[in-house]
């Protein structure tokens, strides 16, 4: 009976650690030739990138390569998968990103 538990255990304790391998981040490239807000950040004209990680509640803004915000909210199903990438934006609040061939966006609280 030890030994089952040993293997149980063992095996539990693998699948643990390939957890985060089944993570997928998504990027998406924001051009804006205005200001805007995203959460509490405030975005000024130009080019930025957007990433998430599915596992995560965090939206990464990147400037140059570099975080310059990160963002709070949550993951949200879509109807159906969108075909492009898609920045929703309400005014001049990002409120959700859409990203190409996935059926979640992130919603920015």
């Amino acid at each position: 009976m030890h030994i089952r538990t040993k293997h149980f255990i063992a095996g539990l304790a693998a699948l643990t650690l390939t957890i985060p391998v089944w993570a997928r981040t998504y990027k998406e490239s924001l051009t804006t030739d205005k200001n805007e807000m995203i959460g509490s950040t405030q975005l000024s004209a130009g080019s930025y990138e957007l990433a998430a990680d599915d596992s995560k509640k965090e939206l990464d803004v990147l400037e140059n390569g570099k975080v310059m915000a990160t963002v709070q909210g949550q993951w949200v199903k879509l109807p159906k998968k969108p075909q492009y990438s898609t920045v929703v934006s309400d005014g001049d609040k990002i409120t959700q990103v859409q990203f190409s061939g996935s059926d979640q966006a992130f919603q920015v609280q």
